[in-house]
């Protein structure tokens, strides 16, 4: 135990002790223990819930936190197998030599002394150091894991963040407690029940679950501190309902944010990302918020080259007079009103990645030109200079736009039209996906939007039978706005729904400026009811909604 550091902390004694007692030397290798990548996909699936309120609520919140930080966050399960990982890829190189990894395990048994098996050994949070790792290997690293308890108070698994020991921060075990205590509050949200907030104005208020007789379902680790200091009557807090709101039953959610196959045609998105591995020319078109740059945003982190830049180029909204300097970039003094260090231009910028042209039938003739010889040459000359420079990068080109009835008509170049598609994929528009599929990308938004809330039947039903010129643009603001109007009340009526040809009454002028939608929504009520001479279940159907969701907004409104 003379390797230890004056300033090991018991637990990091206690796992010595284990792994010695299990045989471990430190003259050996760490175990090289990952999952099939079956059994890694089954596990996956199993904490399905768990991994999408992981990307929902917890990676905002880390790159936040620590942006630009080389340092990785690892989601395991209670064995400690990593399940996803986000951050810093330069970092991720190095732990990639150890496998920090999604798939890998990292028990005691087969890794030593290391946060993520010791926080879990310990069912407690823990730092572990440099040297304060059993094996030698591991000692580049300072890690930092706190358990994660699901509402019932279980052990889920645990939350990690490692980095380099020379990157050591004493705030880190402070940053992996937040992030596990706002994981913890999203799971917790998400069961059914009455989700009472003990203290509503703070952000880790003790917050209890409890059934509709009071009974305890559930609560959050502040929760479970209070229960232990405070008598508990579930009963009571109902008829207080100080702080409370009703969670109703959840709907599955996606694991990874994918458009269904058939939104990119039966072969889905493994056809097109085979393509780009293999350097041909992508060519997306589909309608106006149909998913076109989502699609690539999948495509490019799926790819080899996801460690290397995406740079997404909206060609209709470059300024005509500066198209060819923003693509190809130009060199100081070029032009009037040219910044003297010069610019390298969206096509430089994406050497070693890939490139997106979005609309780019929307390229000027001259510019379509200079375009095609870059594809030829695989260089691009900059704005005011004669040397050319090498230029890498997978194309994804898209439009809205009939590019093949462009050519026809002069306004499209027939070379670079056979250029940029090398392979074609059609994008359906939303209204022709098949209804389970849509219903699955109205449910998975919502739960990813707030997963307290949910549709009822009929606003469920109005919003699959509406055609959505939008696509998936206009359905994801739709939902957005739905979930502000209804924020609090468990459930999204059909008056919820802002839509073009939806039958929602329209605010007079005399919504004052500047006032929140929940405000709004208070005056539509009010209005309506005023226009229906106080009769409640002619003004509730004129809004869409039932007479109990009328008379609990009228209470709300005091």
């Amino acid at each position: 135990m003379s390797e230890l550091s004056q300033s090991s902390a018991s637990p990091i004694e206690r796992s010595w002790q284990r792994c010695l007692h299990q045989g471990l030397s430190r003259r050996q290798s760490a175990e090289l223990d990952l999952l099939p990548q079956g059994e890694l996909s089954a596990r996956q699936e199993q904490h399905r819930v768990l991994i999408a309120s992981f990307q929902r609520f917890v990676l905002p919140l880390f790159g936040q936190l620590l942006a630009g930080r080389p340092c990785r966050l690892l989601l395991c399960d209670g064995e400690g197998a990593i399940l996803a990982a986000s951050g810093d890829d330069g970092f991720a190189r190095h732990a990639e030599r150890i496998f920090l990894r999604s798939g890998a395990r990292w028990g005691e048994a087969s890794k030593g002394t290391n946060a993520i098996g010791t926080a879990l050994a310990e069912q407690s949070e823990v730092q572990v150091l440099g040297n304060q790792h059993f094996f030698a290997q591991h000692s580049f690293l300072s890690c930092s894991a706190c358990p994660l308890l699901g509402p019932d108070g279980q052990l889920l698994g645990v939350l990690d963040i490692s980095t380099d020991a020379a990157h050591h921060d004493g705030d880190m075990l402070g940053t992996v407690r937040l992030l596990a205590m706002t994981l913890e509050n999203a799971l917790l949200a998400r069961q059914p029940g009455w989700l009472v907030d003990l203290e509503p104005q703070s952000l880790w208020s003790a917050r209890l679950l409890l059934g509709e007789e009071g009974e305890l379902l559930g609560a959050n680790r502040a929760g479970r501190l209070w229960l232990g200091q405070n008598p508990f009557d579930g009963k009571q807090l109902l008829r207080d309902r100080r702080g409370l709101r009703l969670v109703p039953e959840a709907n599955p959610v996606a694991i990874l944010p994918g458009l269904p196959a058939d939104a990119g045609g039966s072969h889905g998105q493994q056809v097109p990302l085979k393509m780009l591995e293999r350097g041909i020319s992508l060519l997306i078109e589909g309608e106006t918020g149909s998913g076109k740059e989502h699609l690539v945003r999948e495509l490019h982190g799926q790819s080899s080259r996801r460690a290397q830049p995406l740079v997404c180029v909206n060609c209709g909204a470059l300024p005509a007079e500066l198209v060819e300097a923003e693509l190809f970039g130009y060199v100081g003094g070029a032009f009037s009103g040219a910044r003297s260090q010069g610019s390298q231009g969206y096509l430089r910028a994406a050497h070693g990645g890939i490139l997106m042209l979005d609309e780019i039938g929307e390229l000027p003739l001259l510019a379509q030109t200079r375009l095609l010889r870059v594809l030829q040459e695989r260089a691009v000359t900059p704005v005011g200079s004669h040397k050319p420079e090498v230029v890498d990068f997978w194309l994804v080109s898209a439009s809205h736009r009939d590019l093949a009835a462009m050519v026809a008509a002069g306004t499209f170049r027939e070379d670079l039209y056979y250029r940029i598609c090398g392979w074609r994929q059609q994008l359906a528009p939303l209204r022709d996906w098949p209804t389970r599929e849509r219903q699955a990308l109205v449910r998975r938004l919502l739960a990813e939007m707030d997963p307290a809330l949910h549709l009822t039947d009929e606003a469920e039903r109005q919003l699959l039978a509406h055609p959505l010129p939008g696509n998936v643009r206009q359905l994801k603001q739709a939902l957005e706005v739905a979930c502000v109007l209804a924020e609090g009340q468990g459930w999204i009526e059909p008056a919820h729904l802002h839509l073009p040809t939806m039958a929602v009454a329209p605010l007079t002028t005399t919504a004052v400026a500047g006032s929140t939608l929940r405000e709004q929504n208070r005056q539509r009520v009010q209005q309506t009811l005023t226009e229906c001479d106080g009769n409640v279940s002619e003004a509730a159907r004129r809004l869409g909604i039932s007479r109990t969701t009328l008379y609990r907004a009228l209470r709300e409104a005091g």
